[in-house]
């Protein structure tokens, strides 16, 4: 990820509406024991940066988005939407096509 920011995992009810948020202080592999216990299909992935920064992801930011894909499929969950947020910037990757 480009830059110091604040990453959560967000789970989801089936009609994508936030349910609880998961922050990510070291590793996002922290919170997996919250989202196989949660019993919830559907994430989000929430990335906020500083206003001073672009809200388009770097090449650091779709590795670990397909990482955190291939890794929580197996556990029968899926990646709504990552996104990223700077100053009043936002972009999505499902609106992007890149997941």
């Amino acid at each position: 990820m480009s830059g110091p920011s604040a990453f959560a995992v967000t789970i989801l009810d089936n009609g994508w509406r936030p349910r609880r948020i998961l922050p990510v202080r070291h590793h996002w592999t922290a919170v997996l024991p919250d989202l196989v216990v949660d019993g919830h299909h559907w994430i989000a992935l929430i990335q906020r940066r500083p206003p001073h920064q672009a809200a388009s992801p770097g090449p650091d930011d779709i590795t670990l988005t397909r990482a955190i894909i291939r890794s929580v499929g197996p556990l029968d969950l899926r990646v709504a939407d990552h996104l990223i947020a700077a100053g009043d910037q936002w972009f999505s990757f499902r609106a992007a096509g890149l997941l």
